[in-house]
């Protein structure tokens, strides 16, 4: 006897929106614009394929992800804002700290921390973990801010973004928007990579000259720690926090 075959949509749809309940209980229904990997059926076998819907067939949810270069340029914008409200260096801790304020949202200190110390960070107790984002975290912004704080509207071009969705269950949408800052003649680039975490695109590197402050803060402190054990590393990184202050 001759067997019926499943459809191509009775095998696609189920299998999409299993996908797609997984996506969205990542990525909140309010943001989630039904992007998800699917195995679709082709010549060669199933190939996993990026496919985009109009509508999310499991949550049914409406609205997009907001675009990372959106969200940057806004920070950038804000970061020029308060530079050119407190300019000349009698205004310098009135301008730092409203730069703080501004660059505190997007950027992702406990993350960025938590990639900075490595291997280590699992070994350190919740107490020391929390003692180092906040020194770390400190030292980290005095870093960027020093790199911007004199930028005006003119010098800053932010110029473009890549944008991996996720392509397994548990992996977060991940993003890189490029810019660049002329002073002088010179042009630098500083790029943001981004990662969408409850439902915002939040910084966890800044690669300034095509040099990573994560990697390079990481490089670092495993040197440290091989010589003068953690305690030794918090003891430097509270006396570069106060010297860059």
């Amino acid at each position: 006897m001759k067997r019926n075959r499943p459809s191509l949509k009775d095998s696609f749809e189920p299998r999409l929106a299993s996908q797609l309940r997984q996506l969205s209980a990542q990525i909140s229904a309010a943001s989630l614009f039904a992007v998800a990997t699917a195995l679709v059926p082709g010549p060669f076998g199933i190939l996993p394929t990026t496919v985009v819907f109009a509508e999310d067939l499991a949550s049914k949810a409406a609205g997009v992800l907001p675009a990372p270069i959106v969200e940057i340029r806004s920070t950038l914008d804000g970061v020029i804002a308060a530079v050119e409200e407190f300019k000349g260096d009698k205004r310098l801790e009135q301008r730092r700290e409203k730069l703080r304020s501004v660059i505190r949202p997007r950027f992702d200190f406990d993350e960025m921390a938590r990639r900075s110390l490595g291997p280590e960070w699992n070994k350190r107790t919740a107490a020391e973990q929390a003692d180092f984002v906040s020194v770390f975290s400190e030292l980290l912004a005095s870093t960027y801010l020093a790199r911007v704080e004199t930028v005006t509207s003119d010098m800053v071009t932010v110029d473009k973004e890549k944008v991996e969705m996720p392509a397994e269950p548990g992996d977060v949408a991940k993003a890189i928007v490029r810019t660049s800052v002329t002073n002088k003649g010179d042009t630098f680039p500083i790029d943001y990579r981004l990662q969408y975490v409850n439902g915002q695109w939040k910084v966890y590197d800044v690669i300034i000259e095509n040099i990573g402050l994560v990697a390079n803060y990481r490089n670092e402190f495993a040197g440290i720690i091989r010589r003068d054990q953690f305690s030794g590393l918090m003891e430097k990184l509270r006396e570069k926090a106060g010297k860059s202050a």
